[in-house]
């Protein structure tokens, strides 16, 4: 295992921070998203429903980017491969 993709694990923790401040039902102020068709008399029960959801698609995706190969680096000469 490794640590995940930085941005894996922001989309992760903000996937988490939503899901556990709407199962604790704490107030949230108004947010506009530039989706379509959504609101915030909309939003808000959305992801109150599926707040558990979202906590555990955050799990999962950190789950899925500590098990990803790396990449392989492009510097030549250097590896396990130019040290035989």
């Amino acid at each position: 295992m490794r640590a995940p993709n930085i941005l894996l694990f922001l989309l992760a923790f903000i996937l988490a921070f939503v899901g556990v401040w709407e199962k604790l039902e704490l107030p949230v102020r108004n947010v506009t998203l530039p989706l379509i068709g959504s609101s915030a008399e909309k939003l808000q029960p959305f992801l109150a429903t599926h707040s558990f959801w979202l906590v555990f698609s955050a799990w999962v995706l950190l789950a899925i980017g500590a098990f990803l190969p790396r990449r392989a680096r492009s510097r030549s000469g250097v590896g396990a491969l130019a040290r035989a």
